[in-house]
């Protein structure tokens, strides 16, 4: 059984174990308890990174959150869902048009928005399914599949 991280353990690690979790929280949002985690860290208002990538409250992840947090943005994430498709290829291009250059695989963004986008699907009732290759042309390789989760 895995040791249930709480805000004491974030205090006593070092930096660079709180920017490892945080990475690997963002890369890995396999459920919404590694969700609650990442927000437990960002909250915390403890350091977890040196600047170069994109995190919390940074302007480009507030951009990514209100493309995720639209509503009609949320009706395509729904509809790639339902289809079996990553959600996150149906509203990457608007990331793309939105924040231009600073949406890229070396900062971090791709991973965000994949995280922003299963945070939001984990509120909804979803459950995260398999990988899949984005479509060509898209700055993310893969992404996840998103399917509800049964009654």
């Amino acid at each position: 059984m895995a040791k249930h991280i709480t805000l004491d353990d974030l205090n006593a690690w070092t930096f660079d174990q709180r920017q490892t979790f945080y990475r690997n929280g963002l890369a890995r949002f396999d459920n919404a308890e590694a969700v609650r985690l990442v927000e437990m860290l960002v909250a915390s208002g403890l350091p977890f990174r040196h600047g170069k990538e994109i995190a919390h409250g940074d302007r480009e992840m507030k951009a990514l959150e209100a493309i995720v947090s639209s509503p009609y943005n949320e009706k395509l994430l729904l509809e790639a869902a339902a289809s079996g498709k990553p959600p996150l290829g149906a509203i990457e291009p608007l990331m793309v048009e939105g924040l231009g250059e600073d949406y890229r695989a070396d900062n971090g963004a791709t991973i965000a928005a994949g995280y922003l986008i299963a945070r939001r699907l984990y509120a909804l009732g979803f459950e995260k399914g398999n990988g899949q290759k984005m479509p060509d042309g898209s700055v993310a390789k893969t992404a996840a599949t998103f399917r509800k989760k049964r009654a």
